[in-house]
């Protein structure tokens, strides 16, 4: 990979009219005549700090890197607002660019997936923090409904670390009903196809494409009503309150066992994700 002094000398050689920043930087790469655009994401450590160690400059480089822009896209109007309030950015300088989604490519063909006698909750992604994987762990447990007649398959993001075990031993459950599986976009595709509800139970979201990638595999979706999430989702999911377990836990036993309700959503679903694309 390049290094800094290395392309702020090639980007002078190269004099470019915009420069598009992709990273956070405290320091100005472009030259004093060139535009700046940059990307923002999210607002994540603005939102939850304490998830973040000290030495985390990220927040720092962020708005030294905002206030240098001369334009700045974000992802959901969400991030747009919330970088707008906490750091008083002028609107006008803000736009809204929606991302698309797509997995699954020709080399990456569906696979057998490891199945069992019972149907399953996904759960796909990193499960840290705001991501509030222990929230649905707890509404989990608390459903009989959920725990007699679903497991609860989470994807990616690593294996359940330490803690992780030790939450779901507390709560009673198992490695045969909470399940952890990994692999590559064709297999990830293949248990969006087989599972009976894909669960998105985060706190906050700058945009949110795994409910996108369920929806285009014919995986009905329950979600989080916050943060950006129902700009994304839309009408085609069941939302809940991520806070309120109870809330979580009664969403879920709706929708599976709700077999019409899955396939409105499912319809719904390949109409919403019309609206995005690369």
């Amino acid at each position: 990979a390049m290094n800094w002094a290395a392309a702020w000398l090639w980007i002078r050689v190269l004099q470019p009219d915009i420069l598009h920043e992709t990273f956070f930087s405290g320091k100005r790469l472009a030259p004093l005549n060139t535009k700046i655009i940059l990307t923002v994401y999210d607002m994540i450590n603005e939102r939850f700090p304490d998830q973040y160690p000290d030495s985390d400059k990220s927040a720092k480089f962020k708005e030294i890197a905002v206030a240098r822009a001369d334009h700045i896209i974000c992802i959901s109007e969400h991030t747009r607002q919330d970088l707008i309030d906490k750091l008083g950015v002028n609107p006008d300088k803000v736009s809204v660019v929606h991302l698309g989604f797509g997995i699954a490519s020709a080399s990456d063909p569906l696979q057998e997936i490891e199945t069992t006698t019972r149907p399953f909750i996904l759960y796909v992604g990193l499960r840290e923090g705001y991501k509030n994987f222990e929230g649905l762990l707890r509404a989990y447990s608390e459903s009989q409904t959920l725990k007699d007649g679903y497991d609860l398959v989470c994807f990616g993001g690593g294996p359940f670390n330490n803690t992780e075990d030790e939450i779901i031993d507390s709560l009673g459950l198992n490695a045969s009903s909470v399940r952890h599986v990994s692999g590559n976009d064709g297999k990830l595709a293949s248990y969006y196809k087989a599972a009976c509800a894909f669960v998105f139970p985060s706190l906050y979201e700058g945009f949110g494409i795994p409910p996108l990638e369920a929806m285009h595999y014919g995986c009905p979706v329950a979600c989080s009503n916050i943060s950006s999430i129902p700009e994304v989702v839309g009408d085609a999911g069941l939302y809940f309150d991520p806070n309120d377990l109870e809330s979580v836990q009664l969403t879920l036993e709706r929708i599976v066992s709700d077999n019409q309700l899955r396939m409105d959503l499912i319809a719904s679903g390949q109409e919403r994700i019309k609206h995005f694309s690369w």
